[in-house]
């Protein structure tokens, strides 16, 4: 990745987080994605430094113009300032104008690239990750936090850097013109920078609470809009309502306390800007009638120190943003500082022809300590279909996670053909292994897009080949648009049956050779559970295949039977071996035909 989002930098302690330690946050972050742009970088400083050099000569030139024309009477003089003038303000459009547009053109690229490796990182997050982060809270993070960001990539850092020019070149001038005047001007400066400082912390504080409480808003959003119809189903829009008027008052309070400390910061800064001019025009004055000052420096002091205060006053805006984009930083690198626990191994195996040989070897597997399968051993040869049964909470779709590689097990292996799943390159695991989940999602796209989501170079015949095997194309051929039409979100505009055929035609497209179907008609009609059983013998050949079974009636296919019970591997054989020599299988198919 670009910024590599690798290693933890964030700290222990969110409470200790200091604005130091943001300074070398946010510098090692950002400067890794501006080595990138050195040389867009470096014409924008250099157009920074000409526009400072531009803006900084009309007070200059208005003190020439009085002192050494207007007061004698020279006028070929002062044409000759009047062009200079027009000549630097010229000289400061045009150079603000390629500095505004680079500077911009870097941030938001930066900003673009950081959004794509924040989200390329969630991406190979766990799956364990995902079940202790809401949605919403995550979607804060990538849109809104990164957001702050670019306001400080884009103008903030650009802001500063040339306030930082625009305030030595005035220092540097005004000691030239007159030592003591420019000593008396700076007077406030200290008492300026405490105050920032002060309220700085206060308001790195504040912006984080505003992130919380926004990233809780839109968790409650997402939630209960994506469950609309059980909200509506349960009449719970008042209560919702209710919960989101709490949640919104919340965000407001938060903002309006960043607000607060926000608001100080003009007001000093006019205070300050107001006494600074009248020390300089006091003393200016004063040194005038004692004629050890020009009327031409005074005036010249006078703009300067007003020009001197804007890049202050700028700068508490900077800070504003800096505060803002830093609680930001900070809740980005809680996820940046996640790391894989699924790792690729040093030296991989990537074997061209899979036989689908399946072997778990003494495994276990945790979950928050909580023991889910305990030393299981388990043998499925290729080609062969291998039904899983047990009660609910058995470890069955743990199984399925640790086969997948969706988690590794703590002890113990598993093996495809002899080589250990860890030993795979992962987007080969992935090739080999498709999976017909229990609860099925569909994304809000076309059905033909859906079919080709685990193969995205396959054909539009070979979509329409697969799903005439399942027995999908005639129910998608009765569609408004075929098979252009539109899902909906998770597949709301199609029925259970055949959301559940279109995911069997997903896995069927990827031509996987170890296939898992965890209860695969557990949502399927009457009707459509004989149209798969019926494309099931073509469907399953030369493949094999894990069956995770809830219900009894799909395990006519099965070539072997596995008893799992509270995650250990108790007994195998076929169904009239198991009824003949198992209690706990017997118990069960008994238990489920007497409903």
């Amino acid at each position: 990745m670009r910024g590599g989002f690798g290693r933890r930098i964030r700290s222990d302690n969110e409470e200790d987080f200091s604005l130091k330690q943001l300074d070398k946050r946010a510098l090692k972050f950002i400067l890794k994605y501006l080595k990138e742009h050195k040389v867009k970088m470096i014409l924008a400083i250099l157009s920074m430094l000409m526009m400072t050099l531009a803006s900084l000569a009309g007070p200059f030139l208005i003190k020439i113009a009085i002192d050494e024309y207007i007061m004698v009477g020279d006028l070929e003089g002062l044409t000759f300032i009047f062009f200079m003038m027009v000549g630097a303000y010229g000289a400061y459009w045009l150079f603000s104008y390629f500095q505004t547009y680079l500077s911009n053109w870097i941030g938001h690229t930066i900003v673009g690239d950081i959004r794509e490796d924040l989200y390329e990182h969630l991406q190979g997050l766990p799956i364990d990750f995902y079940n202790k982060h809401s949605t919403g809270d995550m979607m804060a993070r990538v849109t809104h936090d990164v957001n702050a960001l670019s306001d400080l990539v884009s103008t903030g850092f650009v802001h500063l850097l040339s306030d930082f020019f625009v305030m030595i070149g005035i220092v540097v001038i005004m000691l030239y013109l007159n030592v003591e005047l420019a000593l008396v001007s700076f007077i406030v400066i200290p008492f300026i920078f405490f105050v920032v400082y002060y309220l700085g912390k206060k308001m790195r504080m504040a912006y984080r609470d505003v992130r919380e409480r926004l990233a809780e808003l839109n968790a409650d959003v997402e939630q209960n809009l994506s469950g609309i119809r059980l909200v509506q189903a349960l009449n719970r829009e008042n209560i919702n309502t209710g919960k989101f008027s709490k949640l919104s008052w919340k965000n407001l309070k938060a903002n309006l306390k960043a607000a607060t400390y926000f608001s100080l910061l003009f007001p000093i800064m006019t205070l300050s800007k107001v006494f600074g001019e009248a020390l300089v025009l006091g003393y200016g004055g004063w040194g005038i009638v004692q004629g050890a000052v020009s009327l031409g420096v005074l005036i010249a002091f006078m703009d300067y120190v007003r020009r001197f205060f804007g890049p202050l006053a700028d700068m508490s805006q900077v800070y504003n943003t800096y505060q803002s984009a830093g609680a930001s930083l900070d809740r980005i690198y809680e996820y940046i500082s996640e790391e894989s626990e699924i790792k690729e191994a040093e030296k991989t195996e990537s074997p061209e022809k899979i036989e689908g040989k399946i072997e778990f070897q003494n495994v276990s597997f945790s979950y928050d300590e909580e023991m889910i399968i305990d030393e299981l051993d388990l043998k499925i040869k290729s080609s062969e279909i291998f039904a899983l049964v047990g009660q609910t909470g058995a470890g069955k779709t743990t199984i399925v996670n640790i086969l997948t590689r969706l988690y590794d097990v703590d002890e113990g292996r598993i093996t495809v053909d002899g080589i250990d799943l860890r030993n795979y390159p992962k987007k080969r695991l992935r090739e080999i292994i498709s999976v017909v989940p229990q609860d099925i999602f569909l994304f809000d796209t076309s059905i033909k897009e859906n079919i080709r989501f685990g193969r995205p170079k396959a054909s539009d015949e070979e979509i329409v080949e697969v799903a005439k095997k399942v027995h999908a194309h005639d129910f998608i051929e009765g569609l408004p648009e075929s098979y252009e039409t539109r899902v909906g979100e998770g597949g709301v505009k199609l029925s259970g049956g055949q959301k559940q055929l279109v995911s069997f035609a997903r896995a069927m497209l990827a031509d996987p050779k170890i296939l898992i179907l965890d209860e695969a008609t557990s949502s399927v009609d009457a009707y459509t559970e004989v149209l798969i059983q019926d494309a099931m013998e073509k469907l399953l050949e030369g493949r094999t295949v894990l069956m995770i079974a809830h219900r009894f009636a799909t395990l006519d296919r099965a070539d072997r039977i596995g008893i799992l019970k509270e995650g250990r591997l108790i007994d195998t054989g076929s169904h009239e071996e198991l009824m003949e020599s198992n209690e706990t299988y017997r118990r069960l198919y008994e238990k489920q035909k007497g409903r």
